[in-house]
C-alpha cells in the first residue's frame, strides 16, 4: 500500500509539472522527521535554476496547485521541499484486510540459479563459509517470496588438490569417529603436513590425472571421500535451516566433455595462446592483466576451465547469481570476461568480505580455524544462559529448545544485517541483544503479539470503518505498509540487509506500540487487535525470509 501512495504522489507531481510545461526528475525520500510528512521530494530544487526562483517559493507555489487525492491527505511546502502526508484512516481501511498469506508476495519473475556455500569437501564449514551460506540462503528465500523461480546450487570441487589430499590421507590415516566433516579435516591436516614435509606433491598430481581420466578405483575413492565429508557439512546447514536444491559435481563437466569443448572454443577465439605447453587466455582487452591459465603443460584442466563449463551449463538454465568470498574477486572478473568471449551473459556476483571473531583469523591447512559448528554451539550456550536468567520457571527441555532457536536466529540475523561488502567481527553481545537490535528482540516482538492475540476475547476487526489512527498506530501502519517494498527492493538489489533492516524497524515499532497503546480492554480494542494481527503476520513473514524461528513464547 505504501507503494500505491508513492505512485499517487509521483502522479500528482507529474501532473503539476505538465500543467506548467516543466520537466524534472524528482527524487522521493521518506523523511526521518514525522512533521515533514510521509514522503518528500526535492523537485523545487531541480527547478530553481530553470525558473530563476528560490526553491522555497517554487515549493509553495506547487503545494497550492496540487490537489490531494486517494491516499494523499495533504501536501505542504517546507524549506524548499514538497512534503506529502498519508491519509492513515484510508490506509488502515485498505491495508489491514489485505494482510494475509499473499501479502508482499510477487509473481511470475525469471528463473534464477543461486550458488552459495560451495565449500571444499576437506573439513567443516568455517565462519567464512557461514557468512556465505547465510547470505545465499536468505537471498534465495527473499527472491522466491518476490516471485522469482529460484534454484539453489552447491558446487562441489571434487577435482582440486584439497580433495586429492583427503583421498591421499584416507589411504594412510584412520578416520576417527565424530562428525564426518571434522574427521575429514583431521585427515586433511595430517596429510598436508606429511606431503609438505616429504615433498610428495607429485603423487597428488598423479591422482588427479587418474581421476580426470576416469580410473574406476580412483573415482570411487574420490566419490567416497567427498560424500563422507559432505554428510557432515549438510548437518551444519540443516541446523541453520539451509538447504540446497542441487549438488553439482565439478567432475561431471569433465566426464561429459563440456570442459574440452570450452577449452577448444577459447583456444580458437583469438584470445588463447600456448606457453610451455600450457593454454592461457589473454584477458587484457577486458582490463585484466593477469592471464587466465586453462590447462597445465600435461594437458589436464585447471579449476577455472571446469568452472567455465559449469557456468555455461548454468547460464543455459537461467540467470546465475554467485555468492563468493572477497578472495575470489580476480577469479570472478576472469570468469566474467571469458564467458563474455564465449557469448554468455556473465553471472552476477555477490562478493562478501571476511568475517572474524575478536580473537582473529583462521587457516584450514594448518588446522587453525573457527568452525561454523563451534560458533553456533557457543551462541546457543550463551542464549541458554540468557533464557535461564529470564525464565527460571521453565522446564529444562523447553529452555534448551528455545535457546537453540534463539542461538541459530542470532547467528543468521547478525550476519544478514551487515552488507556483504563490509568486513565484520562477530560479537555475541550484538547477536544476542534482547533489548534493541538482535534476533531475540525480533522474536520477542513476535511472541508479544502472539500472546495478545491468544488472550483476545473478540475477533480482530477487518479494518472497515477504522477510526483516525493515533501517532503510535500510524507509525505501525506505515511500517507494515512498506513490507512489499522492502521485499522487492532486496530481491532486485540482491541485498538481504534491506530485509534485515526492515524487520528490526518493524520489531522496534511494534515494541513501541505495545508500550504506549493498550490493546485488550481499550475503547479501540477491535482496531488495535487488527493492527497486532497484521504486525504479527508481517513479522512472521519477514522472520521466515531471514531464517528466524517464530516462537510463541520467550
Amino acid at each position: 500500500m505504501f507503494k500505491e501512495f508513492q505512485d499517487q504522489v509521483a502522479s500528482l507531481v507529474d501532473e503539476a509539472l505538465q500543467n506548467r510545461g516543466l520537466e524534472a526528475d524528482p527524487v522521493y525520500t521518506i523523511p526521518t522527521v514525522e512533521s515533514f510528512g510521509d514522503l518528500s521530494t526535492n523537485v523545487a530544487f531541480q527547478l530553481a535554476s530553470t525558473l530563476k526562483k528560490a526553491p522555497a517559493e517554487i515549493a509553495r507555489s506547487l503545494a497550492e496547485e496540487i490537489k490531494p487525492a486517494g491516499l494523499v491527505k495533504e501536501v505542504k511546502a517546507a524549506e524548499g521541499y514538497l512534503n506529502f502526508y498519508l491519509d492513515y484512516r484510508a490506509l488502515a481501511e485498505a491495508l489491514l484486510p489485505q494482510v494475509g498469506p499473499g501479502y508482499g508476495r510477487g509473481r511470475g519473475k525469471e528463473k534464477v540459479i543461486i550458488e552459495h556455500t560451495s565449500a571444499n569437501p576437506d573439513g567443516p564449514l568455517h565462519i567464512g563459509h557461514l557468512r556465505n551460506a547465510v547470505i545465499g540462503d536468505t537471498l534465495a528465500r527473499i527472491m522466491r517470496f518476490a516471485g522469482y523461480d529460484v534454484e539453489v546450487h552447491y558446487y562441489l570441487n571434487d577435482m582440486g588438490k584439497q580433495a586429492a589430499k583427503v583421498v591421499w590421507g584416507r589411504r594412510r590415516f584412520r578416520l576417527e569417529g565424530g562428525k564426518k566433516d571434522a574427521a575429514t579435516a583431521r585427515v586433511y591436516i595430517e596429510a598436508s603436513r606429511v606431503i609438505e614435509e616429504e615433498g610428495r606433491e607429485d603423487e597428488l598430481s598423479q591422482m588427479l590425472s587418474q581421476y580426470e581420466a576416469g580410473d574406476e578405483k580412483v573415482v570411487e575413492e574420490f566419490k567416497a571421500a567427498v560424500e563422507y565429508c559432505l554428510e557432515g557439512i549438510k548437518e551444519t546447514l540443516t541446523r541453520l535451516g539451509i538447504r540446497h536444491d542441487r549438488f553439482v559435481w565439478e567432475s561431471a563437466f569433465v566426464r561429459d566433455g563440456s570442459v574440452e569443448k570450452i577449452i577448444h572454443r577459447l583456444a580458437s577465439s583469438g584470445h588463447g595462446k600456448k606457453v610451455d605447453g600450457a593454454l592461457m587466455v589473454d584477458l587484457s582487452p577486458f582490463g585484466i592483466e593477469k592471464e587466465m591459465v586453462l590447462t597445465r603443460s600435461d594437458g589436464t584442466s585447471l579449476y577455472i576451465a571446469r568452472d567455465l563449463a559449469h557456468h555455461a551449463w548454468k547460464l543455459g538454465r537461467g540467470r546465475a547469481v554467485n555468492v563468493w568470498g572477497a578472495d575470489h574477486k580476480l577469479v570472478a572478473s576472469q570468469l566474467s570476461a571469458a564467458l563474455t568471449i564465449l557469448g554468455f551473459e556473465p553471472p552476477e556476483f555477490i562478493i562478501h568480505e571476511f568475517i572474524s571473531l575478536p580473537t582473529g583469523g583462521m587457516s584450514t591447512r594448518k588446522g587453525v580455524f573457527i568452525s561454523a559448528d563451534e560458533l553456533i554451539e557457543e551462541t546457543v550456550e550463551k542464549a541458554l544462559e540468557e533464557v535461564e536468567s529470564r525464565r527460571s520457571d521453565m522446564a529444562e527441555d523447553a529452555k534448551r529448545r528455545i535457546a537453540e532457536h534463539i542461538g541459530v536466529a542470532a547467528v543468521r540475523f547478525n550476519i544478514a544485517r551487515i552488507a556483504p561488502e563490509k568486513s565484520m567481527v562477530f560479537k555475541w553481545d550484538e547477536a544476542l541483544d534482547f533489548e534493541r537490535q538482535g534476533a531475540p528482540f525480533i522474536q520477542y516482538a513476535y511472541a508479544r503479539g502472539i500472546k495478545i492475540l491468544q488472550r483476545a476475547s473478540t475477533e480482530a476487526a477487518a479494518g472497515h470503518g477504522a477510526p483516525e489512527p493515533d501517532p503510535s498506530e500510524k507509525r505501525l501502519l506505515k511500517v507494515i505498509s512498506r513490507f512489499p517494498l522492502a521485499v522487492e527492493e532486496a530481491a532486485a538489489s540482491r541485498k538481504v540487509s534491506t530485509v534485515a533492516a526492515y524487520t528490526i524497524e518493524l520489531a522496534n515499532t511494534f515494541h513501541s506500540f505495545y508500550m504506549s497503546s493498550r490493546v485488550l480492554g481499550s475503547d479501540r480494542e477491535g482496531f488495535r487487535l487488527s493492527l497486532v494481527k497484521a504486525a504479527v503476520h508481517v513479522l512472521g513473514s519477514a522472520m521466515e525470509l531471514l531464517g528466524i524461528e517464530r516462537l510463541d513464547e520467550m
